[in-house]
């Protein structure tokens, strides 16, 4: 059984809304064509970045239809010889019909406050998340790096199971400024998180900074130590200071005096 249309969901006014109306015309139907023999277009505007997602989608909708419609036949070619055996095929049609309600659900934005407009729109909210990381990464991809490539843009969509879209972004930043303009790069960023448990933007610009801090202390200088001789010239120096160099009547007194004069007026060997 042949698929006969592609979903467009209303997430899409809000992924598309940088599009002129002629890209985002165009856009869908490159869209079309695509789910109806799996042509891929070659756009010349902002069309060209957003139109992975797209295709991601279609893709994805036609994998559950397929696996729906499998199911179906499956049931129905063993349909008549036990209970269960009709149960399966209740449960397939079930099941595609429940697939037709999200997407009319969706398609009417409806508002309805029952059980299961509740989980169509949680499941419609997930998608529009999706939609959007997606987009992003491959914007951010498009801008430092050049045009995708589908094993890139695949390889993004698993990235993003368990990493935040803008720490991607940010790893794809980090390669062009590096000029190291490969997904490779970015993909070695990407295991050093997760090999530090690194799993925000917040923390990865966090231990950038202590790294460069370190750099930093291990190529200043080292302190050169004060030497003995300095040591003592400077206590000296104070004690002269809290007597104000007045010179006591005692002549022992007047010796230290006298000596300690000449040596801070003189630079000690070395200095």
């Amino acid at each position: 059984m042949a698929r006969e249309f592609i979903c467009l969901y209303f997430s899409w006014l809000e992924t598309g809304a940088t599009l002129t109306d002629e890209e985002f015309g165009r856009m869908c139907r490159a869209g079309l064509q695509y789910g109806l023999d799996g042509t891929e277009p070659d756009l010349p505007g902002n069309d060209k970045i957003l139109f992975p997602v797209m295709k991601w989608q279609v893709d994805r909708d036609v994998s559950k239809f397929d696996e729906i419609c499998q199911k179906r036949r499956e049931a129905g070619s063993r349909g008549g010889k036990s209970k269960s055996k009709q149960n399966e095929a209740n449960q397939a049609n079930a099941t595609f019909a429940k697939q037709n309600e999200a997407n009319q659900a969706n398609a009417s934005n409806t508002k309805k406050k029952t059980k299961t407009n509740t989980k169509t729109t949680i499941i419609s909210s997930s998608t529009a998340t999706a939609e959007s990381d997606i987009s992003a990464c491959v914007q951010a991809y498009e801008q430092n790096i050049g045009p995708i490539a589908r094993a890139a843009f695949d390889d993004i969509s698993r990235q993003l199971a368990d990493l935040p879209a803008d720490l991607i972004c940010e790893a794809i930043g980090e390669a062009a400024l590096n000029n190291k303009r490969s997904w490779n790069y970015v993909k070695a960023i990407l295991k050093r998180c997760r090999e530090q448990n690194i799993l925000s933007v917040d923390a990865y610009r966090a231990e950038k900074e202590n790294h460069a801090a370190a750099a930093a202390a291990r190529a200043a200088p080292a302190a050169r130590p004060q030497s003995k001789q300095a040591a003592v010239r400077e206590y000296l120096k104070k004690r002269l200071a809290e007597t104000g160099g007045v010179q006591d009547d005692e002549p022992t007194d007047n010796r230290l005096y006298v000596e300690a004069t000449e040596l801070v007026a003189e630079p000690l060997p070395g200095e």
